[in-house]
């Protein structure tokens, strides 16, 4: 009896041990299934026939509908971890072909930590999470319930073309994430470069940063600073559009400390503030983990 016939274009080590995989389980338990594999034009043709004689425990068609789901499985598998990092890599070539190779590999990172988060969907007002792979499998299944023969290249080409267009999709958010990084990486330098060439305005700054953004700036005898730096540095950018974390690094920049210490670091929502802190400014930084001036402000909370 014959049970499916599977077409290959490039098969692998990984596709082949992923199917024998499933014809081994039934083994188990058996059931003996015949692999016959012979190559036709550019392809390998894989047909599986079922030796009726070891089934007991099933009726023809039951099992028939049980190997399709075993086997559905096993190629969902193989699209997933065997096909997808090769069509990812041809969409980024053929799509953004002007990147170098090492930039490239920076954008799979992205890819990968992007098409890893699951897809949320809502039903009847449920929630619930619906992975790639599971999406994938569904198909197959519906596929496989009319159709004897599947080429899995032809499969994925024709009738998986939203998983083709949430991988392109990944791609192009993957792109923009690498280029934002790198635009951020850049900004980074600059500001360690006026850094680097400016003199030292004050010894210590210690930052207070509120958790709605604010900040306040104190030295190091805790005596606020508001110096005519600061003043001059608030009327250039007052009729700017600028945020509490561009004026708190502009300040911290104009005044160049030798040493900065960041206090309830914990409680700051923004840790991103934090981060770009320590990357401009990297061995002057330090957090504090409690002090006098931490005492002194939660003390003047409280009253």
């Amino acid at each position: 009896m014959n049970l499916l016939t599977v077409i290959l274009k490039d098969p692998s080590v990984y596709i082949e041990e992923r199917l024998d995989k499933e014809i081994k389980a039934f083994a188990k338990e058996g059931i003996i299934i015949e692999k016959c594999e012979e190559a036709w034009e550019k392809n390998i043709t894989i047909t599986y026939r079922l030796l009726e004689s070891t089934l007991t425990s099933y009726s023809k068609e039951d099992f028939e509908n049980i190997f399709k789901h075993y086997m559905a499985n096993a190629f969902s598998d193989i699209i997933v971890y065997d096909m997808e990092p090769k069509l990812i890599h041809k969409i980024l070539t053929d799509h953004y072909y002007y990147f170098t190779p090492q930039e490239k590999q920076s954008i799979l990172k992205h890819v990968d930590g992007i098409l890893d988060s699951e897809e949320i969907r809502y039903h009847n007002g449920i929630t619930y999470k619906i992975s790639r792979k599971a999406k994938i499998l569904h198909q197959i299944m519906e596929f496989l319930k009319e159709n004897q023969t599947i080429h899995i290249e032809g499969f994925v080409r024709f009738r998986l073309k939203n998983y083709l267009y949430e991988l392109e999709e990944g791609i192009d958010k993957a792109v923009e994430e690498f280029l934002m990084e790198k635009e951020y990486d850049e900004f980074i330098r600059l500001l360690r470069y006026f850094v680097d060439i400016q003199e030292a305005k004050i010894d210590t700054a210690n930052v207070l940063i509120s958790e709605d953004g604010k900040y306040v700036l104190y030295d190091h005898v805790n005596r606020m600073i508001n110096s005519e730096h600061l003043e001059d540095l608030a009327t250039e950018m007052a009729d700017k559009d600028i945020s509490y974390d561009d004026l708190l690094i502009s300040s911290l920049i104009t005044l160049a400390p030798k040493k900065i210490v960041i206090h309830f670091a914990g409680k700051v929502k923004n840790k991103e503030i934090i981060e770009t802190i320590k990357n401009v400014f990297s061995n002057r930084v330090y957090i504090c983990n409690g002090c006098q001036l931490c005492t002194l402000v939660q003390r003047a909370k409280k009253e």
